[in-house]
């Protein structure tokens, strides 16, 4: 439902409308936003009504944005991203009906046909990635009653008040707007290995045995990170480089997952996503280091590709000497 020829509208319900708010209020191109109840059986619900489960309302968010500058499609595809998508009425510590997970048709006839087709299309990618049902409701919004105004801007007027929403993911929405697409259409694998630091089976993988000039760019960002002349053969069965193309590139943490075996995990520092991990035990006279790669992290530019690619600034590079 269009306000005027600049702005659309969006009704979702992910938990806890303050969380919700306070995310989407970090997305560039919302223009404002309301907390209320939706397709509440009562009219004008109260919160305590509401929490009571009698009305059968959901915490609700009303999203105006300009189409021009945050598509329907990735404010859909953000919204999934930041909820426990298969969790019915729950999400976080919040458990009920009013806490269930929603996108919601408005508008005319034809606006509602759009917005389904954009709602359907992001969550049969979705499952098919997951190979599980979604527990997001499509339906109609029937009605939405503004909350209390003490509900409105919580988290502004209340920083320390609860969220369900980690800081971390309310910190990365600039970064989740910019790649949120090219992360949607990533493989099952790639999507599990960049988004959730799972690890691909050792020689079974695209780049352990490749030696080719050019260079391995992130598979979200396609920013530059290793070059083939610091590629070497760990015996591994992983793609290994004595170092980066730019330190600065990466970030690398300490990764406690192993009981008893800490690792320093290596992130790209753009997108993100996870890389693998770095150890000491490469060869001396390369370093002493070993970047220890998934190659469902990476993307392979060969030479003959950069220029066209652009990344021929690059290309001296890779006609350098490999060290030995």
């Amino acid at each position: 439902m269009s306000k005027n020829d600049s702005s659309d509208v969006v009704y979702v319900a992910g938990g806890c409308f303050w969380g919700m708010e306070e995310y989407f209020r970090k997305v560039s191109g919302v223009l404002s936003m309301r907390v209320g109840y939706a397709n509440s059986r009562v009219d004008n619900p109260s919160y305590q009504e509401v929490c009571s489960g009698e009305t059968d309302a959901v915490e609700a968010l009303e999203i105006t944005f300009d189409p021009t500058k945050v598509s329907l499609r990735v404010l859909t595809l953000l919204f999934l991203d930041v909820i426990d998508p298969w969790s019915k009425d729950r999400q976080g510590n919040d458990t009920g009906r009013q806490y269930r997970t929603g996108l919601y048709l408005s508008g005319d006839d034809e606006h509602q046909k759009m917005q389904r087709e954009i709602f359907e299309t992001a969550i049969d990618q979705l499952e098919r990635r997951e190979q599980r049902d979604c527990a997001v409701e499509i339906e109609q919004i029937h009605n939405f009653y503004e909350a209390e105004d003490y509900h409105q801007d919580y988290l502004i007027k209340n920083p320390e008040g609860y969220c369900h929403i980690s800081v971390q993911a309310m910190l990365r929405v600039p970064q989740r707007q910019k790649y949120i697409e090219r992360i949607w259409q990533l493989s099952n694998l790639s999507y599990q290995v960049t988004q959730n630091a799972e690890t691909e089976r050792p020689f079974a993988n695209t780049y352990d045995q490749k030696f080719e000039p050019g260079i391995y760019v992130d598979i979200v960002s396609r920013k530059p990170l290793f070059v083939s002349t610091t590629k070497f053969d760990a015996g591994c069965g992983w793609p290994s480089f004595s170092r980066p193309i730019n330190n600065d590139d990466v970030v690398e943490v300490m990764d406690y997952s192993l009981f008893g075996r800490p690792r320093v995990e290596v992130r790209a520092k753009d997108s993100g996503i996870h890389l693998g991990h770095v150890f000491t035990d490469g060869p001396k006279d390369l370093g002493g280091l070993r970047y220890c790669m998934n190659s469902a992290s990476l993307e392979f530019i060969p030479i003959e590709k950069m220029e066209e690619e652009g990344y021929s600034d690059l290309v001296p590079l890779v006609l350098e000497d490999k060290k030995e």
